[in-house]
């Protein structure tokens, strides 16, 4: 499963930056900032978007005269009306639009966007009468579906056109909001209550799309500008909500292949007035209306891989309108009920003068009121990131050749011709095919333009070899050359000429057979003219000529009576047509190439070898010169069986390879060209069941061995081929886990552990995976003085030492080196002894107590090695010790590790 993901993810990366690059909007189509484009994403192209704006501007709602810019109804202790008048500060917003599309083929875009939302700032009572509330507020927004639909027009035509819809579902939650009303519906514009953050009312939005694309100009190399114009209407279900039309213009130039820079203008148009309503009486709220434009600018930076970076900024350009005392800030604990409560002015109860008594008055509890709000920041930055790429292979130019297979990809070519265009068919447009055709074997690709092959292809012919014609009667003495009955166009030419010319060269008469007079051998070939024989004169011209002339008018050889050939390699292949060898002239037609002797005796002007099996149609000399075939008929990449039998397989390269065993199924290459599932789908060289159970593992030995049990997961062969659970070494310190050799695959695994970690879920470096411990002073490891006898407690100390050493992982492995030191009073060599007995006592005890001796090692330093300064009693008190030093693969334990400085 990992093995399909990661493939699938590289396709998608290598797709990814296929054609021009496209900069994505917030809903995820091809666009900027909240302008669609009219193109589309692409057939199967997938988008994820993290777009989004932040303010640090509190011009939405600027204090009002005394100061205040929130007000905060309540009631104190539940009898007293009382209010919070506040500023605000240290304001900062952040809208982010997370997204998802896709393109179904090259005309429908589908998206799902999820705006997350998060406002914080302060708000302190300018009279000392406590901060305001839930001034730091996150949550989502309204779920968003949307739809583009492309018109099918040409794509060589510069401009586009789209419509697209969406809907907005109810997902905010209305006891939570913010500050900043995100959108002109999300107020009510009858009463006032805002829910900065989404409403629960359905919206539905429509619109058009019109982008120009200049860079489709002179042929798709043209100045690479778009222009975008929207214009459409969202629509709230609610009608206490508006309802408002949009318009939107933005500019793109890619003034490189991997940035490019747009700027937006957006308008939300609003057409009914904001109003406080007390039933049939609505007065207006504020300045009634908002003036909701917009300009937009960025750099989007397209990075390979599909990813694309935006950063930039939008700025406020409507005219200075608020409304008032629009209530924001909902959460839980404010339900803006109406509740009656004393009324206080200036901190005392307020009498009324008609009755001297305490007037009451009617309070919002806990609502928040701005003294004067907008839709609008004055400035927010804009950016995200983008990801984008095609689930499928891409031919963009729509000639069945996908793109990573295509060399010519922006033109519409042939799949024989590598996805290429092929040439013209018929360069002289004469009806008669070029020789190129006949020798790709494409005839029937272009039996509609021309047939044949043209001997002449660079002029224009009448003949059936694309040829111009000879004048037909080149002495216009209206008797025809020769070659117009050689050639079976007498009736063409009827009305220029008739008969046959014996002497083409000079005009004569027909009585004559067009000579001025009657010759025995017009043509001069040894021949008589028919007539000679005819009037019994052969002996009067037996020095000129003898036998029958059967064409009088032209030279020929009497093995042919005295006409000339015809054309021995009519498709001009090199191969002879088969009259050749009927006629025995084989040998003659090989010979003239080289013998100019016999070409001339022969009357021979053209030479060919062999015996063409199709003598009308151009074909190779290794195919007796008949025209190919299809090389790779079910186009699956591998060569039909007779490419390799002609040893053709050079000539194809980049077509096919290898030989088809199935040439018309399309197979798999693994399978010689035979429809088969992949005997190894996981790539771990293990073959899948079906292999072993069809006895083929011979034929795929090159691919895969064994029995693969999880045919759709990669694992090592030690493992018959599933994925591996557990991490050999976990810690990454060079040790194995336990279980490596409790399995026993110490030998699968050298290349990456060795040993058995005591300590796998923690690098270490003592050799047994554990981090190496520090020198450990055995205190309350004590002796009788100046002898190497211990005190009764330290017995008991060293027992539970033994015990830690034999029971516990991480060091029931190590090998000690037990260290015994002393003070320096008295001489060297009677300490370093004391020191040596002192520690060899200790070991004594702790291999009694259960720790093997070939673990254990005791050696004496004397005073050698201080820790503190013997010239105090409390430093040498200090100085005698033991310790106990753990040996690892570079500290043999022996040495002294004292950080005093001597």
């Amino acid at each position: 499963m990992n093995k399909v993901a990661m493939g699938l993810a590289l396709a998608l990366a290598a797709s990814a930056f296929a054609g021009h690059p496209q900069t994505i909007n917030k809903e995820g189509f091809v666009g900027v900032n909240k302008t669609q484009s009219a193109q589309s994403l692409g057939h199967s192209k997938l988008v994820f978007t993290l777009l989004g704006d932040m303010t640090f501007n509190n011009d939405m709602f600027p204090n009002s005269d005394d100061g205040a810019a929130l007000r905060e109804s309540y009631v104190d202790g539940g009898l007293f009306a009382q209010q919070r008048d506040a500023e605000v500060g240290d304001f900062l917003g952040g809208s982010a639009y997370i997204g998802f599309a896709i393109g179904i083929w090259h005309y429908f875009d589908i998206g799902v966007t999820l705006p997350v939302y998060y406002d914080q700032f302060t708000a302190e009572d300018i009279n000392g009468k406590g901060d305001i509330s839930n001034t730091k507020v996150g949550y989502v927004g309204n779920l968003k579906g949307d739809v583009k639909i492309r018109f099918p027009l040409p794509e060589d035509q510069v401009f586009d056109i789209a419509v697209f819809g969406g809907v907005t579902a109810g997902t905010a939650n209305t006891t939570k909001q913010g500050l900043w009303i995100r959108e002109p519906e999300y107020i009510n514009k009858k009463n006032g209550i805002a829910y900065p953050f989404g409403n629960k009312v359905t919206t539905i939005k429509g619109g058009l799309a019109v982008t120009m694309d200049v860079s489709k100009l002179d042929g798709g190399d043209g100045f690479p500008f778009l222009l975008h114009l929207n214009g459409g209407y969202r629509y709230a279900m609610n009608s206490d909500y508006q309802s408002l039309p949009f318009m939107s213009a933005a500019a793109e130039i890619y003034f490189l292949e991997f940035m490019s820079l747009f700027a937006e203008f957006y308008w939300d148009i609003q057409l009914d007035d904001y109003e406080y309503c007390l039933g049939s009486l609505c007065t207006a709220n504020g300045d009634g209306k908002l003036d909701m434009k917009q300009l937009t600018g960025a750099l989007v930076f397209h990075l390979p891989v599909g990813v694309d970076i935006h950063l930039g900024a939008s700025y406020y350009i409507g005219a200075d309108k608020y409304l008032s005392g629009v209530e924001v800030l909902r959460d839980g604990n404010r339900s803006g009920a109406i509740a009656e409560a004393w009324a206080m002015e200036n901190g005392a109860m307020v009498k009324d003068p008609a009755t001297d008594g305490y007037m009451t008055t009617y309070v919002e509890a806990d609502a928040v009121r701005a003294d004067r709000i907008r839709v609008n920041p004055q400035y927010t930055v804009y950016g995200g990131i983008t990801w984008s790429g095609f689930l499928l292979a891409q031919d963009r130019d729509g000639d069945g050749v996908t793109d990573d297979e295509d060399k010519c990809p922006d033109d519409i070519g042939h799949r024989l011709n590598q996805g290429c265009p092929l040439g013209n068919p018929d360069a002289d447009e004469d009806g008669v095919c070029d020789a190129w055709v006949a020798e790709k074997g494409f005839e029937s690709e272009f039996v509609d333009v021309c047939e044949g092959v043209d001997q002449c292809p660079n002029e224009a012919g009448e003949g059936d070899d694309g040829c111009p014609l000879d004048n037909p009667d080149a002495d216009g003495d209206g008797v025809c050359d020769a070659w117009v009955s050689q050639k079976k166009m007498t009736k063409k030419f009827a009305s220029v000429c008739e008969g046959i010319d014996d002497c083409p060269a000079q005009a004569g008469s027909p009585a004559f057979n067009g000579c001025p007079t009657k010759q025995p051998d017009p043509d001069g070939d040894g021949l008589c003219s028919p007539w000679v024989t005819d009037e019994g004169v052969m002996n009067e011209f037996a020095d000129i000529c003898k036998g029958y002339d059967m064409c009088p008018g032209e030279a020929g050889s009497a093995a042919n009576k005295g006409c000339a050939w015809d054309d021995p390699d009519a498709d001009n292949d090199g191969l002879c047509d088969p009259w050749v060898t009927e006629k025995k002239m084989g040998f003659y037609f090989e010979k003239a190439a080289e013998d100019e002797a016999m070409a001339k005796e022969w009357f021979i002007d053209k030479s060919c070898k062999g015996i063409d099996k199709c003598p009308t149609e151009l074909g190779p000399a290794t195919n007796e010169g008949c025209p190919l075939g299809n090389p790779d008929t079910d186009k699956d990449g591998l060569c039909d069986p007779w490419v390799t039998e002609k040893n053709m397989l050079d000539q194809y390269d980049g077509i096919c390879a290898g030989v088809d065993k199935c040439p018309t199924e399309a197979g798999e290459a693994f399978a010689q060209g035979c429809p088969m599932e992949s005997p190894d789908p996981d790539g771990d060289s293990l073959c899948s069941p079906w292999v072993t159970k069809q006895k083929m593992l011979d034929q795929f030995a090159e691919m895969c061995r064994g029995y693969d049990r999880c045919e759709l997961e990669a694992g090592p062969e030690w493992n018959k081929g599933c994925p591996i659970e557990d991490d050999p070494d976990p810690d990454k310190d060079g040790v194995c886990s336990e279980w490596v050799a409790t399995k026993k695959l110490q030998k699968e695994f050298e290349s990456v552990c060795t040993g058995i970690d005591r300590c796998p879920d923690e690098p270490g470096d003592d050799g047994h995976g554990c981090p190496k411990k520090a020198v450990e002073k055995l205190d309350g490891v004590t002796f009788k003085s100046g002898k190497a006898t211990l005190e009764s407690n330290a017995k008991k100390i060293l027992q539970n030492v033994a015990k830690k050493l034999v029971n516990e992982d991480s060091y029931k492995d190590l090998k000690i080196v037990i260290q015994g030191h002393t003070d320096n009073v008295g001489k060297e060599k009677t300490n370093q002894k004391l020191s040596e007995n002192r520690a060899k006592e200790v070991m004594k005890v702790l291999t009694k107590a259960g720790v093997k001796k070939d673990r254990i090692k005791a050696i004496g330093m004397g005073s050698s090695c201080p820790v503190d300064d013997n010239s105090t009693a409390e430093g040498r008190e200090m100085n005698r010790r033991i310790e106990m030093h753990f040996v690892t693969p570079d500290n043999d334990g022996t040495q002294c590790e004292s950080n005093l400085v001597q």
